[in-house]
């Protein structure tokens, strides 16, 4: 159910909300994992850490990519 709610959205929603999700999670993993002293669950929130992180660098890519188009839409044309 979620996957399709995920591949139905957007990606300025999906994306946005992946990284909201997952920053908390990895933090949580990281204290239950400090807590119960189990290397397991910091290689848990490790792994959901650079997926996010991932996903961090895919939004920042995705907008310095429209920023740059917006620029060069919005150049005056050269006369030559």
């Amino acid at each position: 159910m979620v996957g399709l709610i995920l591949r139905v959205l957007p990606f300025w929603v999906r994306e946005p909300l992946l990284i909201v999700v997952g920053v908390p999670f990895s933090i949580a993993l990281f204290y239950a994992a400090a807590r119960d002293r189990a290397p397991v669950g910091a290689l848990l929130g490790l792994a959901v850490l650079v997926f996010t992180a991932i996903r961090v660098h895919t939004v920042v890519k995705a907008l310095r990519a429209r920023k740059a188009a917006k620029q060069l839409n919005s150049a005056p044309a050269s006369t030559a």
